[in-house]
Order: structure tokens, then sequence, then C-alpha cells
């Protein structure tokens, strides 16, 4: 049975992310920053954990932050919700990942996340969708945030506002929350789980999926998130998400995009 689509749509704010549209089959490797949940919009997929290991057909699957894996959909598409790590309480976390690898609880959520799909656009307000919006649209319950020291709190709004910048350093945050390197570095672990290094390049990666349908050339694209080189910018967006930049634009010609609430798509972003 083949289920009614609507347009392939996404969804993108600081700390929420929903994808229904094309998969791109390469079944290559993929590395997300974010705790990411797959739904089959019909049947199945199979998925991979590792880089090489046996797969596996799902309906739904949850995976970790930076949790290696491939995947491919036999109808060529997929819903995909991500979840910023820094946003949410270690229990919050744990309880969704848990909730959606469950053999019933996960059944059920992908039902709901299928359901959901189709009221996207209006559950979105004119400022923009909320966490909690996002969260009651296809959870059904809001989720906990993370606390956190009010100086890193500070950092990752700078972080979140400022990745395309490519001299944000390590150095220049330190100073800003008025710490040593070191003890920056280290407490900024300790609040968001994430090394610095790590959360910075995912973040860029992930502001990609802004110029997903754009209009601006990929050498634009490359040189705006502060990649030094195009050839930075197409390993960086591969070892992401398994697919080459240019393959994801193709697929994402059609795409309709909503941002979060506070969140800015740049000018040359094609909007509903």
């Amino acid at each position: 049975m083949t289920s009614p689509w609507t347009t392939g749509q996404m969804a993108i704010g600081r700390d929420r992310f929903f994808y229904s549209g094309l998969l791109g089959n390469s079944g290559k490797p993929r590395c997300l920053g974010g705790i990411t949940i797959y739904v089959a919009p019909e049947g199945g997929f199979d998925i991979g954990f590792g880089k090489s290991g046996p797969f596996e057909n799902r309906q739904i699957a949850a995976l970790r932050p930076y949790e290696t894996h491939r995947l491919v959909s036999p109808c060529g598409r997929i819903l995909n919700l991500g979840f910023e790590p820094e946003s949410l309480s270690d229990r919050a976390q744990a309880s969704l990942i848990a909730r959606a690898n469950d053999p019933e609880q996960g059944a059920d959520l992908a039902r709901r996340i299928r359901a959901a799909e189709p009221h996207l656009a209006a559950s979105v307000g004119a400022e923009g969708f909320t966490d909690r919006a996002f969260d009651q649209l296809f959870l059904g319950d809001a989720l906990t945030p993370r606390r956190m020291d009010a100086r890193i709190a500070a950092v990752m709004r700078t972080i979140c506002a400022e990745i395309e910048d490519n001299a944000l350093s390590a150095d220049d945050l330190a100073a800003q929350a008025g710490l040593s390197t070191s003890r920056f570095l280290h407490l900024f672990k300790e609040n968001t789980g994430i090394a610095f290094r790590s959360l910075r390049m995912w973040k860029r990666a992930r502001r990609f999926l802004d110029h997903a349908n754009g209009s601006d050339s990929l050498t634009e694209v490359a040189l705006e998130l502060g990649y030094p080189d195009s050839s930075h910018f197409s390993h960086s967006i591969r070892r992401t998400y398994g697919l080459k930049p240019r393959s994801i634009r193709n697929g994402s010609r059609n795409l309709k995009v909503f941002a979060g609430a506070g969140y800015t798509l740049g000018p040359d972003r094609v909007m509903p």
C-alpha cells in the first residue's frame, strides 16, 4: 500500500529538526551530531550500525549523537527527526531513545510521527515553531531541557549564531566566558556532553541544511559556512550525511522549509 505524500518538507530550528522526503540510497556511512530518529513512511527501511555491521529492517530507529550508521529505504523516502543533545537533559535523551527503540512503544511512536507529518505546516506559528510545539506534535509531550552553566549557555548562543565565522575558536569563546581555554573546554564538555571541536564541526555541517534548496553556488555555501575550501566542505558533508552536497541539493529542489522561532535563514533559502 502506498501512503499519500505531501511535498517534501523540512523544519529546522536551533534545537529541533524534521525532514520528510527523499533519502538518497547511497548506503554510505553517516554520522549525525544530534539524537536521530528515523521512521519509514511505509513498510520499513534497512539500517546498519557502524561502518560495516549487518543491516536490520526497521520501521523506526533511534540513534545516539555521533553514532555511525548506514541507511537504505526501499521506497526511497524517509522521515527523520533530530534533537540537539545539549538542549535535553540526560534523562530525556535516554528516555526518548529507549521509547523509539522499544518494539511496542516504538511502533506507537512511528504511527504518531507519520500521522503528524501532514500537520507540520499548520503547527508553525508566525514566528516559527517552538521546541515545545515540535515535541507536542511529534512526541505528544514536551521534553525536559538541559540545565546549563550561564557562561556555557551564552557561548552556545554565540556558536549557533556565528557558526559561519571560521575564526570562531576555543580561545575566543573562553575569553567571552571569562575562563582559561583549558577550563572552558572542560566546562563545555561537562555542560553539553560533547567535546567543543566535535560540536562545532557538527553545527557547521548542520547549517548546510539551511542551503539545501538554496540558489547560491556550493562554492559560495562552503565559504559562507566557514570551510577553507570546497574540498573540505564536500568531505565534511559526505562524512556527516553519507551524500555529496550536490546530491543533497538535487534531492531538495522542491523542499518546503520552515524555520524555528528565532532561527534565521538567509535570503537565498526557498521558503513555502
